[in-house]
C-alpha cells in the first residue's frame, strides 16, 4: 500500500516495515511506518474495523491509517482519497 501511495505521487518518506514487532500483538498482516503515516493491513475488513474504531483511526476496507501529528486535515485529504480509490 505504501508503494501504491508513492506511485500516486504522495509523500511516504523513510518507510520501515515493522510487521514483526507490531502485528503479533494486534493481528495485522503488515505494518509499515513512514514519516507521514503508519499503515496497518488486516486479514479482513472486520479485523481492521475492530482495530481502527476504538482508536479513532481511518479505515478503508482492510487498511488502517494513523497520520503523523503535524499533518493537517488538508494534508491528509489526498491520502484518504487515494486510499479509498485503491481499496475499492
Amino acid at each position: 500500500m505504501v508503494n501504491a501511495l508513492a506511485d500516486s505521487g504522495l509523500a511516504v518518506p523513510n518507510p520501515l516495515d515493522d510487521t514483526a514487532t507490531e502485528c503479533p500483538a494486534v493481528g495485522c498482516a503488515q505494518s509499515v511506518v513512514t514519516d507521514t503515516l503508519r499503515i496497518k493491513t488486516f486479514p479482513t475488513a472486520e479485523d481492521a474495523a475492530g482495530y481502527a474504531a476504538p482508536r479513532g483511526l481511518y479505515r478503508a476496507d482492510t487498511v488502517v491509517v494513523a497520520f503523523a501529528p503535524p499533518l493537517t486535515g488538508a494534508e491528509r485529504s489526498p491520502y484518504l482519497q487515494t486510499l479509498d480509490r485503491l481499496t475499492k
